[in-house]
């Protein structure tokens, strides 16, 4: 459960941890030379770096945050990013240096490290490959992977324990969103960090979102197909 803080910090794996106020996520992996955090939630803001110091203060390893790797463009999961000053490497997709250059806002500051395609972050023993494959949720959405510790953050896409109804989360390429539930699926995780709750995914919220997505499409098919629209119009307008 959350701390008197309202945060929780837990290992996933090993040095991997994540972070969690019950309503978004973000993930950090300590090293010896310091930690890499994946996103930054303002509704955990500064309970992030509180997190950090509760676990490296045990580990014994560096508290200080040499990278930041945003998983897309959106406040909610990096408008925290200001607090980890102007030290920080941010990473991110070329798309996302693009759409926070446009956006200006303070609190999000465009990535100076960017990819097109694949980057990998190495430390040690320890890597993130971190992969784009097309737009999805938004235009910028990666996929971060921990191979040594079967761990995939994907944010947006499968939400363990919720159905994303508003107009599928919000998102902005539904063709390219609803290919991206496979797209996880063929990664070799066992955990998912999914960037909203109060709780990791395990493979079988993958394998139950991507089948509510196809009953969805079916029954959208199905009606479009069937259904005469006429009398709504005229009722309706």
């Amino acid at each position: 459960g959350l701390n008197a803080d309202g945060y929780f910090v837990g290992p996933i794996r090993d040095n991997l941890y994540w972070v969690t106020d019950g309503f978004y996520q973000s993930m950090f992996l300590a090293t010896a030379n310091g930690v890499v955090v994946v996103d930054a939630p303002p509704t955990i803001g500064h309970n992030l770096l509180r997190a950090i110091k509760q676990v490296t203060a045990k580990t014994g390893t560096p508290s200080t945050v040499t990278h930041l790797v945003d998983s897309h463009f959106h406040a909610d999961h990096i408008g925290a990013s200001s607090i980890f000053g102007d030290e920080v490497i941010r990473v991110g997709h070329v798309q996302n240096q693009r759409l926070l250059r446009e956006a200006g806002d303070p609190n999000r500051p465009a990535p100076t490290l960017t990819f097109k395609e694949r980057h990998v972050l190495e430390f040690g023993k320890d890597r993130l490959e971190l992969a784009y494959h097309g737009p999805n949720h938004t235009p910028d959405n990666i996929f971060i992977y921990a191979p040594r510790h079967r761990t995939l953050m994907v944010v947006d896409v499968i939400f363990p324990g919720w159905v994303p109804f508003k107009n599928l989360a919000v998102s902005q390429d539904i063709p390219g969103w609803v290919r991206a539930h496979d797209i996880t699926m063929d990664y070799r995780w066992t955990t998912l960090v999914g960037g909203h709750l109060g709780r990791l995914g395990v493979r079988a919220d993958g394998d139950l979102q991507r089948q509510y997505i196809r009953d969805l499409d079916a029954s959208a098919k199905q009606t479009l197909a069937t259904l005469d629209p006429t009398p709504f119009f005229q009722k309706y307008g």
